[in-house]
């Protein structure tokens, strides 16, 4: 076997565990209970729930701004009664709101891009 092959072989396992990866933790992700939002944010638009001390927010809220959606962020140290009020219980919470305030995407964890803009194209933004 040359040394190219086996390079060539190692490279494509690395990316085969790579992809596998990404799936398993996609799949683990926690799923947040449906949560009605209906007062919050503009509609059509998009409500994030973050924390100052959550490690990846600033990721979520990164993918969230490139959207080029109305964004209302609630922050767990500015606004606690209204993560008690709609009973959020993990960060990032992303939420894309239809223009009837049903959730077109509910996912926690930062979200993934295509399915983020497919979910603002479903609701008119983008």
């Amino acid at each position: 076997m040359t040394p190219f092959l086996r390079v060539a072989i190692v490279l494509v396992l690395v990316l085969v565990v790579v992809v596998v990866v990404r799936l398993v933790a996609r799949w683990q992700r926690p799923q947040h209970p449906p949560v009605d939002l209906d007062g919050l944010g503009e509609r059509p638009g998009v409500v994030v729930f973050t924390s100052t001390d959550c490690a990846t927010c600033s990721q979520a809220m990164k993918v969230v701004g490139d959207g080029g959606a109305a964004v209302r962020e609630v922050t767990w140290e500015l606004e606690p009664q209204l993560f008690e009020e709609y009973r959020i219980e993990a960060v990032p919470l992303v939420a894309v709101i239809d223009g009837h305030g049903r959730s077109i995407l509910f996912e926690t964890g930062v979200p993934d891009r295509n399915r983020y803009r497919k979910a603002l194209r479903s609701v008119g933004i983008g």
